[in-house]
This record gives C-alpha cells, sequence and structure tokens, in this order.
C-alpha cells in the first residue's frame, strides 16, 4: 500500500517558535559581518575546519571546542555576583575524597610546586556565610595534566577533593600552586598555532583552580575557574580575554620570611590565596554591589 504525503506539510504542533527566531536572529548576525565586517563563506569553513581538527586531536566535544567564540557571553557576572561559566567542565572526575576544613588536596610525596594556601568564604547576596557548602577543588599538575585522564602512572584523585564549609562559610585548603598550561595536542597543530598568533594571543591557559560549589540554598550549582591577579597570560589567553573576569581573579601573595616559612611547615617560600565567593540564594536578592565597588 502506497500512502501520499503533501511534500509541503509541516505539522504546527513541531515548529518551536523561539529555534525559529532564533535562527532568524543568527542569519541577521552573519549577514551583518558580512555587510560591514567582509565576512565570506571562506572564512566561516576556515574556522569550521579549524575547530573539526582540534575536536579530532584532542578528542574534546566539539561544542567545548568551539566554546572560545560564546563562552564569554553566557559567563553571567551582570548582576553582581560572581561569575558562573554555568557548565561542567571536561576535566572534572566525580567522586574526589573528601579532605578536612583547613585541608590538604591528595597529592604526590614529591609533587611539583611552590605550596599555596588558599582560603576564603561563601557568602549569600545579603554577605550572609553559607554553611555547608560542598566545595569540588581540582587543578592541573605543574606539568599541565589533570589527574586520572591519562595513562600516566599519577593517582586518580591527585589534587582532587572536596570540602564543606564551616559555620561562618570559611574554608581553607593547602595545594601546590598551578601554572600556566597548553594541550600538547593543540600546540601541535600548526593552523591551531598561528590562527592563535593571528589573534594575538598564546595557546597557553592562565594558571587556574576549578570549583563546583553546591548548597540547597542555591539557585543553581557555580562551576567556574578561579585565576590569579596579574597573571601575565590573562590578557592573552586563547579562550578570550574576557573569560577570567575580573571578578574571578583571585588576590595572591608570596612568603619568603624563614621563621614564617618554618611555622606553616614548609621547607621553602609558599603562597597564600583569597577568594569570597558571592552567589545567588532563593531569598538572595536579584543584583547586588559588587565589594569594592559604589551602589
Amino acid at each position: 500500500m502506497t500512502t501520499t504525503t503533501d511534500p509541503s506539510y509541516v505539522d504546527p504542533a513541531l515548529i518551536n517558535p523561539r529555534a525559529l527566531r532564533l535562527v532568524e536572529a543568527f542569519k541577521d548576525a552573519l549577514a551583518r559581518l558580512r555587510d560591514e565586517e567582509g565576512l565570506t563563506f571562506d572564512d566561516l569553513n576556515a574556522v569550521t575546519d579549524l575547530f573539526q581538527q582540534l575536536q579530532k586531536a584532542t578528542g574534546a566535544p566539539l561544542a567545548l571546542v568551539a566554546m572560545p567564540l560564546y563562552g564569554e557571553l553566557f559567563q553571567g557576572g551582570r548582576d553582581g555576583y560572581t561569575p558562573s561559566e554555568d557548565v561542567k567542565s571536561p576535566t572534572v572526575i566525580p567522586g574526589s575524597p573528601r579532605i578536612d576544613n583547613p585541608g590538604t588536596l591528595p597529592m604526590r610525596p614529591d609533587e611539583p610546586g611552590t605550596p599555596l594556601i588558599v582560603s576564603g568564604r561563601v557568602l549569600d547576596g545579603h554577605g550572609q556565610p553559607l554553611a555547608g557548602a560542598r566545595l569540588e577543588i581540582y587543578h592541573a599538575a605543574n606539568n599541565g595534566n589533570y589527574s586520572g585522564l591519562y595513562d600516566d602512572g599519577v593517582p586518580k584523585y591527585n589534587l582532587r577533593g572536596h570540602l564543606f564549609t564551616d559555620a561562618d562559610g570559611h574554608y581553607t585548603f593547602t595545594t601546590v600552586t598551578p601554572v600556566a598550561y597548553a594541550d600538547e595536542y593543540a600546540m601541535a597543530i600548526d593552523s591551531v598555532v598561528e590562527a592563535a598568533a593571528a589573534l594575538g594571543r598564546s595557546l597557553y591557559r592562565p594558571a587556574h583552580i576549578h570549583y563546583e560549589v553546591h548548597h540547597p540554598d542555591l539557585i543553581t550549582p557555580w562551576f567556574g575557574e578561579i585565576y590569579f591577579k596579574g597573571d601575565p597570560v590573562i590578557p592573552v589567553d586563547f579562550v578570550g580575554s574576557k573569560l577570567a573576569h575580573p571578578a574571578l581573579q583571585a588576590d595572591t601573595a608570596l612568603h619568603e620570611n624563614p621563621e614564617d616559612i618554618a611555622a606553616h611547615g614548609f621547607q621553602g617560600p609558599y603562597r597564600t590565596m583569597e577568594f569570597d565567593f558571592v552567589l545567588k540564594t532563593r531569598t538572595s536578592p536579584d543584583t547586588i554591589t559588587p565589594k569594592g565597588e559604589k551602589a
């Protein structure tokens, strides 16, 4: 039996008005780039080809590879709260061990790097502490590798752990100071290196620590990276200079006093880093004035 279907028929129930608007707006934006900036079809092909090369070399999802194009647009922070990336990093590994507060991230006995003591608070929009907030914390080792992602003999949860804030919202942990790193697979692609240079960017990522913050009162969990204020790699970061929002750059200090070093049980100079998270809860105001800014 043959069924004849009208080739012009589209089920009205399947039409998504929002999708239609977004597609048209995107096409309009491309048209403006064509008319005002000389965008060509070859330009678009060059970009997509570059992303396909990166995806093939790194194995990362294409959406993640393309994130330098759009990531900073959706970062948030315009409401005064600590900007969130609202997306889980592909380098996260569930099930990290719990550490004390204060505590120390799991690390090898000979873990290379300068000791780093990180502290801060988790607060709501009224400046009140969020007690019992769970902080998932991890970062790359000195060679730029994240534990558990490579068959390199490094313990799965090296430099990974989680803790809970105390009654005053405080957290403190010790680790080693992260360093800038570049993806070796991306560095091996000549066209990627050339594209970064053409944009005046480095293929290195600034040093950073990954966090996830979870608490029952939060509207959504917080996901993101905290950077080091004054890091010279931030302005040339390939994923976009605006990605390291000023509100995501922490104050740090180097300590070299021998008595201070001995009191903390270190063998040499160490660093400290302070960072407060200000996050929106169900009872927080829609917008706040960030610390250090005038209302």
